[in-house]
């Protein structure tokens, strides 16, 4: 019982602190960011369509990382699979979610404040952080 006290004790932190719980954590925030910002739900032309271009050109960027030859974000053999850029795509995305929806909640006057802001970002993580608890509880015992 001594032993393992202490390995929590001394190990507890880099057990819990994994790629579970970061993913959680993104996704949380990036579904929050979009139900906050109201982009399904408001009918605003205007905040819709610099969402799309907004989204259109975050989606061309990451794209064209992944596309052009010798990009530091493809693979030591020059490939896609497996790559950085192919690591790194579940959190461009999330943070291109977050960026889209504050666009949007601007725009369309769901975000006035920067207290609005950070509202949008923390919503989900408030909403669902049962999801939270639970992927720190996965990931505590699933952590390699």
């Amino acid at each position: 019982m001594n032993e393992l006290l202490r390995y929590i004790w001394l190990h507890g932190t880099e057990r819990a602190a994994s790629e579970w719980l970061v993913y959680t954590i993104l996704f949380l925030v990036a579904l929050g960011s979009v139900i906050k910002s109201k982009l399904f739900f408001l009918r605003d032309v205007e905040a819709i369509v610099a969402a799309v271009v907004v989204s259109a050109i975050a989606n061309l960027l990451i794209f064209l990382s992944a596309v052009l030859p010798n990009s530091p974000l493809l693979g030591a053999t020059g490939t896609l699979f497996p790559s950085p850029w192919l690591n790194g795509l579940f959190q461009s995305l999330c943070i291109e979610a977050v960026v889209v929806s504050l666009v949007f909640g601007l725009l369309a006057g769901t975000v006035r404040s920067a207290s609005d802001v950070l509202t949008l970002m923390t919503y989900g993580i408030s909403k669902w952080s049962w999801a939270v608890l639970l992927a720190l509880l996965i990931s505590f015992f699933i952590n390699d």
